[in-house]
């Protein structure tokens, strides 16, 4: 979209209604900096887009509607294309490809969305031309729960939501995601009221009943510990007393069954490398807190939440660290001995598995291997590194190395110090 926004090419958006064509449009105004105006072709006649005819010195004009941008900069987003009357659908398609109207013309800083449902006989739709299509940048937009997560997340969904989306993989087989945000906010008016026939009855009027009694027992609290959220345990538990006095409670009263769902829902997030990769960014997850989270669950939980942990990509951020840098300057930084201290002991390993883990993703999608193969810090922070490293840990980052060339059997086997 910001591409098409840059090169001013109209954009044919194509997914199934609730799944957010319009949000993505709203989004990519608010990261672009600029305006955005939908218009609903359904509700619209004609004159609505090529405006009502006056005559001026005996020539025929249209007065621009209201609704058209006459300055600025930003998106116009035309919805319902494709369900739209013939008579309104033509000039539509004209402003779209044309950017122009009668006497209106599209402003320079304009760019012109069209969104269209499916024509695959789900919807009733009028088919666009073929020869149409061609001159649209054709995007299919589609439901992807990694990111969806995040998105809730940051718009703070109800977390009886957000427990069933991370537990179901066909979240949005049968239910669009517009539909599961009119479920949190109901969730949220309902409260904590024990009115749950008017509950129950509130949520078939948007969910087919397969989801309606996990939803409720999720939201009774039989999902988790009650008075902890996901979200706030992630960001906030190293601060937050009460829930660590409800963590290390469920614990001594031996609900391990309470806690294996509480880690299956963190491991969740720690292996779906593209939301956590969104929540790092956005401060979804705090590295504060998941140490502090450690110390309080059983050891063999806290061993499966330190291994996705270390195996993921992304949480090299929240160390702080760079691996170029931190490879360039290996043995005479502090990175060298931070490590051997992480790998001393099981509370802070995982920091020692995620910086081999980044490491190994820096060196796999660097742009200009040559590069790193003529820099001899790099060489030598990297064969540094593997010698603090026991054969299985280091496996896939030699690997890699040794694929790219970055190094010899000398200078690996003396941990970096060349004979």
């Amino acid at each position: 979209m910001r591409l098409a926004y840059a090169t001013r090419k109209p954009v044919l958006l194509e997914g199934p209604t609730g799944i957010g064509k319009s949000e993505l449009i709203a989004a990519t105004a608010a990261a672009l900096g600029i305006e955005h105006r939908i218009l609903d072709l359904s509700l619209l006649e004609p004159s609505d887009l090529v405006g009502l005819p006056m005559i001026h010195e005996g020539r025929t004009h249209y007065a621009c509607p209201a609704a058209l941008p006459q300055d600025g900069q930003g998106l116009l987003l035309l919805e319902e294309l494709n369900r739209a009357e013939r008579f309104v659908q033509n000039p539509a398609l004209q402003l779209l490809t044309a950017r122009s109207l009668h006497d209106y013309r599209l402003p320079e800083g304009w760019s012109m969305v069209a969104a269209i449902n499916p024509e695959d006989g789900s919807y009733q739709v009028t088919p666009l031309d073929p020869a149409l299509r061609k001159r649209f940048m054709q995007i299919r937009v589609r439901a992807d729960r990694s990111a969806w997560l995040a998105w809730a997340q940051h718009q703070a969904l109800h977390p009886a939501v957000m427990q069933i989306a991370r537990h179901y993989d066909r979240l949005f087989d049968d239910v669009p995601p517009r539909t599961w945000r009119h479920v949190s906010d109901l969730l949220r008016g309902h409260g904590r009221r024990r009115d749950e026939r008017a509950l129950r009855d509130a949520l078939g009027g948007y969910l087919p009943p397969v989801w309606i009694e996990p939803l409720l027992r999720f939201h009774a609290g039989e999902g988790g510990i009650e008075g902890v959220e996901l979200e706030r345990l992630l960001t906030d538990y190293h601060r937050d007393r009460r829930a660590q006095q409800l963590v290390v409670g469920a614990r001594k009263d031996g609900r391990t069954d309470i806690l294996e769902l509480l880690v299956d829902q963190i491991e969740t997030r720690l292996t779906d490398h593209a939301e956590s990769a969104t929540l790092i960014r956005r401060r979804g997850l705090s590295l504060d807190s998941l140490e502090r989270l450690f110390q309080d669950l059983p050891g063999d939980q806290v061993e499966r939440l330190q291994r996705a942990f270390g195996a993921n990509p992304y949480t090299i951020a929240l160390l702080r660290l760079e691996p170029g840098e931190a490879l360039a300057r290996y043995r005479e930084g502090t990175t060298a001995l931070a490590v051997s201290r992480w790998l001393a002991g099981q509370p802070l390993r995982h920091r020692a598995w995620a910086f081999v883990t980044g490491v190994e993703r820096y060196l796999r999608e660097h742009p200009r291997p040559d590069l790193l193969r003529a820099d001899p810090a790099v060489r030598d922070g990297l064969a540094c590194l593997l010698a603090q490293l026991d054969p299985p840990a280091g496996k896939g980052l030699r690997t890699t190395a040794e694929r790219l060339g970055l190094l010899d059997g000398a200078h690996a086997a003396t941990g970096g110090r060349r004979p």
